[in-house]
């Protein structure tokens, strides 16, 4: 609040030197304002009034949240708590690594969930996402009561072997 005053000032003063410079007598006086001055103060008026609009614009937003309807009043979860819901439970699944989970909300209340991440070499690709999926369906849906509509899995690559798994499969 206290920059937004102080932008607003800074505005009115530049508006100030700038009818000063056109030859308006405000305050009483006619300073000289000379072009370098006048240069200065617009500079001023458009980083402020930029200032202004951003600062409006940005405000104070609520985050992204998912309502759920209760018996006693509304429930309002962020996408970010379904989306560390959605990677706690892909977590869980073996095999996986370099997870990334995104929320989106559908008309019908339903949600849709997409998980990007590695996959192990040599496991099975489609029983692995088949688990995948299902596991982050019924832990989101159990934990928030909000039915999941959807869960889309994309295998980015392959994850990369640490060095004690190499160390291990040349043990055995």
């Amino acid at each position: 609040m206290i920059l937004w005053l102080y932008a607003l000032g800074v505005a009115a003063a530049c508006v100030v030197v700038l009818l000063q410079y056109a030859g308006f007598e405000l305050l009483g006086r006619h300073f000289m304002i000379y072009e370098d001055g006048a240069a200065a103060a617009v500079i001023f008026l458009l980083l402020s009034i930029f200032f202004l609009i951003y600062r409006s614009k940005q405000g104070d937003h609520e985050p992204q949240t998912i309502t759920h309807q209760l018996d006693h009043g509304d429930l309002k979860i962020s996408y970010d708590t379904l989306e560390q819901l959605s990677l706690k439970a892909a977590s869980r699944v073996r095999g996986i690594s370099d997870i990334k989970a995104r929320v989106h909300m559908n008309e019908g209340g339903t949600m849709r969930i997409a998980i990007k991440f590695s996959i192990e070499a040599g496991l099975e690709i489609t029983k692995t996402t088949a688990e995948l999926q299902s596991s982050v369906k019924d832990f989101v849906e159990l934990t928030t009561g909000i039915p999941v509509e959807q869960v889309t899995v994309y295998v980015l690559e392959l994850a990369q072997q640490t060095q004690a798994q190499v160390v291990k499969k040349r043990v055995e």
